[in-house]
């Protein structure tokens, strides 16, 4: 059994490399001027997932963060059992001559169970904000390195 499995996996290697068939590759690195207020949490932590040491070819206007916090649950005795929280970034980003590439507001949602400590409960909820924010980072960068490809 374990001889064919082992001739299965080669002509599964064979035939994947010879269709040129390839793992992803990061072919540019990415940098952009970056426009928005200092205090900005979403874009200081942009700022750091770029290389530095590449030309920068695009400006990224980034505005306010909004933050939305919703019950989406009650506890008999109407406390509260979860929230729904969403955020949402406006992003305009251009290229060097100042043309308009993409001019979107990224939103991003997350479900959370509330913990019993009020404290506990307002650090989950940042914590939940730094996941959410880190998503649309995510997001973001994707459609960078296919404007870029461009």
């Amino acid at each position: 059994m374990s001889k064919i499995k082992l001739s299965v996996l080669i002509l599964t290697t064979a035939l994947l490399s010879s269709c040129g068939f390839h793992t992803p590759v990061k072919n540019t690195s990415l940098n952009a001027t970056i426009v928005s207020e200092s205090s900005n949490a979403f874009a200081n932590e942009l700022k750091t997932r770029f290389n530095q040491e590449a030309i920068q070819n695009l400006t990224i206007q980034i505005g306010a963060e909004v933050q939305k916090q919703q019950t989406a649950s009650y506890k008999s005795g109407n406390t509260v059992n979860s929230y729904t929280l969403s955020l949402s970034v406006p992003v305009k980003v251009f290229d060097a001559d100042q043309k308009l590439l993409l001019s979107q507001s990224l939103t991003s949602k997350l479900h959370l169970n509330k913990i019993d400590s009020s404290q506990a409960d307002r650090l989950q909820i940042e914590e939940s904000y730094t996941q959410l924010r880190n998503t649309l980072i995510k997001k973001l960068i994707r459609r960078l390195s296919k404007l870029n490809e461009n």
